[in-house]
């Protein structure tokens, strides 16, 4: 059975599966210790009280071949009332009979945990609070809202995201890296009122074109830069390709983003971004960027630049070099 959401007991809170990585990654690492989980259903949990297991969210898992994707599970010991909303009944899913094969392995684990359809772009970040205000949904800059407006607010989110949609860039990501060449052909994926397979829809500034700009997840390695250098206070994330099919700008087809570190510092999850940004700066890795969002003309500098509205709308991955003297490249075609 999987499980979306459930509730932590240390943070007195129910919590998706990047929620608890980045109130994880939140401590000192002297103070991290794994979370411990129960059903979301209060029903559920008040009768039976079962534990659910969170898998690989204390982890900052690289990108690589083998399935890695955080996410809870249902131990099987842990047994769930039947009216539970994360009951297989009332979910409608069933889980894949084992088979040998590898690749068809990685498709079944794919549809085990849920493939995204529906992608649903972030419009603003997701900011930092106190308990308090986590647990009533509610960010730093915004007014208590009343128990009606929390509940109607719940409903919204349990509609929007369910087992097959997302408005969280990171677990598309995590999705579509578990499919291969062929299969990235087949899934589709809605994303503003388009559907695109999952090949059309993840593409290298080096292909995306003027039609495709602000319709096109992008991906890329980058380089790392901070300014100043003697007390940064911004991050500067440079793609090692150009956007070729774009018309130059000052003579320059460069893109980059460039974030406040204050910004990610208020972002909810902040802390395990800078600590993939430290993982990705170490020798013996780079970093590959996910991104949603507009390209635009630097302002009076040549070269383009990504706006990024939602922090929610960037994956970071710290990728291992296959060797030291390996430098990242794309050997995928558009």
């Amino acid at each position: 059975m999987e499980i979306l959401q459930a509730y932590c007991v240390e943070l007195d809170d129910t919590v998706d599966i990047y929620e608890a990585q980045s109130a994880y990654f939140d401590n000192p690492p002297s103070s991290r210790k794994r979370f411990t989980f129960r059903c979301s259903d209060e029903e559920c949990r008040r009768l039976k009280n079962p534990l659910v297991s969170g898998v690989n969210y204390h982890r900052l898992a690289e990108e690589t071949e083998k399935y890695r994707q955080p996410h809870f599970r249902a131990p099987k010991a842990n047994a769930h009332l039947e009216t539970c909303i994360w009951s297989e009944e009332k979910t409608g899913l069933s889980l894949a009979e084992p088979t040998t094969d590898e690749s068809q392995q990685r498709v079944a684990r794919a549809k085990k945990t849920n493939v995204v359809d529906i992608f649903r772009p972030a419009e603003s970040d997701t900011l930092r609070g106190s308990p308090e205000q986590r647990k009533s949904g509610t960010n730093i800059l915004t007014p208590v809202p009343t128990a009606a407006d929390q509940a109607t607010q719940k409903e919204r989110n349990r509609i929007s995201d369910g087992y097959s949609s997302t408005s969280r860039l990171e677990r598309f990501v995590d999705c579509w890296l578990q499919f291969n060449a062929d299969q990235l052909k087949v899934q589709q994926v809605a994303i503003s009122g388009k559907t695109l397979s999952y090949r059309q829809a993840v593409t290298n500034p080096a292909w995306i074109t003027e039609e495709q700009n602000g319709h096109r997840i992008l991906y890329g390695a980058a380089r790392i830069s901070l300014w100043p250098p003697a007390k940064p206070t911004r991050l500067y994330l440079n793609f090692l390709d150009d956007c070729d099919q774009l018309p130059e700008h000052l003579g320059n087809q460069s893109l980059d983003i460039e974030l406040p570190l204050a910004r990610i510092n208020q972002h909810r999850g902040g802390a395990v971004m800078l600590h993939k940004l430290t993982q990705a700066q170490q020798p013996d890795y780079y970093l590959k960027v996910y991104c949603w969002g507009m390209i635009k003309a630097k302002d009076k500098r040549p070269g383009y630049r990504i706006e990024i509205a939602s922090l929610n709308n960037l994956v970071l991955k710290p990728v291992a070099k296959k060797t030291s003297t390996t430098k990242p490249t794309l050997t995928d075609s558009p």
